[in-house]
């Protein structure tokens, strides 16, 4: 009997695959079949994290796992769409509570490219020239209440008829699925039964395909994690299942996505992202180990060393995180909805356990152990200890997913300051609508080690960061001892723009408009804006501008001077 795969690998890797592995043991529900999505009692379970947890299964190879992740990876397959003309065709259900997305009505392999876009864009106008008319002509909708909850039956009618991305289906499920089911194929086939790996290749041959119809067609577009898996999987699966036209689809792809790397010296349309940098370099790791052809596995190693490169530039060895503008962030902590804490803890081994704390992230653990990490010489030393203090500039192309696919990339420039205990980061160029892109930041620590961090973020009033929102820009420059920020707001909604300041002991009285006197940092404050308002919380503080269109300038300018 062959040894387990976790007894051949290193103690950092194995400490990665038990830590993950205990905690996604408790979430397994032994009746289901799947791991339940959040709480040991919740009654939904989810498809991407059991996915990940019958890899970890064949890897850990206790008395009983096989036969476990045998099953987990049928039941995972159960809740792909089979439904050939349609636009998630091949995904897979997020959660087993989701319904069945709309289907029948949507053409959309007949649409031009930002079919989704277009659509949002005038599902938008229509509900506006609907409400508008029925608060001139007949006098309704006085309310604002009334309003949105008309606004709410509107989307939701139509939301019954035609299938919205990110609503009723997440499309990238058909590629996180299929790179663990490439991995099980190509690591653990001996194991499995041949009933499962002939069911699985038939899984991805949909969904691949689906894959491939979604990137000719540029229906939604491909932020870049999504992008590498994309042509992992085709390129995978085109070899395995003899499919000439995705080898070549998969060879074409990875030469434009490495030409559009290489020129701005080395950077993704996600540029700057510890949530989705962690999924390149897992996706990476994968073409290392499983790719089919020397010219896919070269390709893939200029975008790992490149990739590491970049993280080095704009990491800080004493605050353990990357610094800011990020193009894309959950989190202004790396530690958090990131697996880059993981990827450190192999490189830089015993004594950095504390990167690999638990996140939503660490059911990908097992599979980051077995790919193991490649990272060039030349950026190690950025890791071990603070390199000095730089003032770090580098462009981009970034992708706006939502904007019009003739004018969704933009040429943007993130320039951080990196000191031993304070880097400032700031984004100018970028129209991207994703509240993920933080254009302006600050991380420092003080004399006695405890870590704050500042963000300027925007939402509509009463709504949350974390959403698309148009007509709202950011222009931000740095410097070692400034941050300056222009804010344009083309927009009728009401908007609050505000910065974020997170960390222990933050006090209301130590915060005036002119002058925040923060632990370890002051802040000298010039404002264009509206008077601000304050809100406190536990362990962080809330600035608000409002915006009121019509009542406010549309412009705002932040100058903020830094002193330790």
């Amino acid at each position: 009997m062959t040894q387990p795969m976790v007894k051949k690998m290193s103690e950092e890797q194995q400490h990665l695959v038990m830590q993950s592995m205990d905690m996604m043991d408790r979430f397994y529900d032994e009746e289901f079949g799947l791991l339940r999505s959040s709480g040991e009692e919740s009654s939904a379970h989810g498809t991407r994290g059991s996915a990940h947890y019958a890899l970890g299964l064949l890897i850990r190879q206790k008395s009983g796992d096989v036969e476990r992740a045998v099953r987990v990876l049928h039941k995972v397959l159960d809740y792909q769409y089979d439904a050939p003309e349609e636009i998630y065709h091949g995904t897979f259900a997020t959660q087993s509570t989701d319904e069945h997305p709309p289907a029948g009505h949507y053409a959309w392999k007949s649409f031009a490219p930002g079919t989704a876009y277009f659509l949002e864009r005038t599902f938008e106008k229509v509900s506006e020239a609907f409400i508008h008319k029925l608060q001139e002509e007949n006098n309704l909708l006085k309310e604002e209440a009334d309003v949105k909850q008309l606004r709410q039956l509107f989307y939701a009618s139509v939301h019954g008829v035609l299938p919205p991305v990110w609503i009723s289906y997440d499309p990238n499920w058909r590629e996180f699925i299929a790179c663990v089911c490439a991995i099980a194929s190509a690591a653990f086939s001996e194991l499995l039964p041949d009933a499962l790996i002939q069911r699985m290749d038939e899984a991805m041959e949909r969904a691949v395909q689906g894959s491939v119809d979604r990137r000719l067609s540029d229906a939604i577009p491909m932020n870049t994690n999504i992008e590498l898996m994309h042509i992992f999987i085709t390129h995978y699966y085109g070899h395995r299942l003899k499919r000439a036209d995705w080898m070549q689809h998969a060879d074409e792809q990875a030469e434009g996505l490495l030409h559009e790397f290489e020129q701005y010296g080395g950077t993704f349309a996600e540029f700057n992202t510890t949530t989705y940098y962690g999924v390149d370099l897992a996706v990476l790791g994968m073409f290392r180990r499983y790719a089919f052809t020397e010219r896919m596995t070269e390709i893939a190693h200029r975008l790992e060393h490149g990739l590491w490169n970049n993280i080095a530039l704009y990491y800080n060895a004493k605050l353990e995180n990357l610094s800011g503008p990020f193009a894309r962030a959950y989190d202004m902590e790396m530690r958090e909805h990131s697996s880059i804490g993981v990827f450190l803890y192999l490189l830089l081994g015993k004594g950095y356990e504390h990167l690999t704390g638990m996140n939503c992230e660490s059911g990908h653990d097992p599979m980051i152990a077995l790919l193991g990490i490649d990272v060039p010489a030349e950026a190690v030393p950025y890791f071990q200890a603070h390199q000095g203090d730089r003032l770090v500039q580098k462009q981009f192309l970034e992708l706006c997913e939502r904007d019009d696919p003739k004018a969704n990339r933009n040429l943007c420039t993130a320039s951080a300051w990196i000191g031993e205990n304070r880097m400032m980061g700031a984004m100018s160029g970028s129209r991207n609508t994703n509240g993920q892109m933080h254009p302006a930041t600050i991380h420092w620590q003080t004399e006695t080690g405890e870590r704050y961090y500042l963000r300027l973020i925007r939402r509509e009033t009463g709504g949350d960061w974390n959403s698309h929102l148009r007509g709202i820009t950011f222009e931000a420059e740095v410097t070692p001892d400034s941050l300056n920020i222009d804010v344009q707001l083309d927009t009728a909604e009401e908007i609050e723009v505000y910065f974020e300041i997170k960390g222990p002991s933050i006090r209301h009285q130590d915060i005036q408009p002119e002058r925040w006197e923060l632990p370890g940092l002051t802040c000298t404050v010039k404002a264009e804006a509206p008077e601000p308002t304050m809100l406190m919380y536990t362990d962080y503080a809330e600035i608000i501008y409002r915006y009121v269109p019509g009542k406010s300038e549309n412009r705002m300018r932040f100058e903020l001077g830094i002193s330790d």
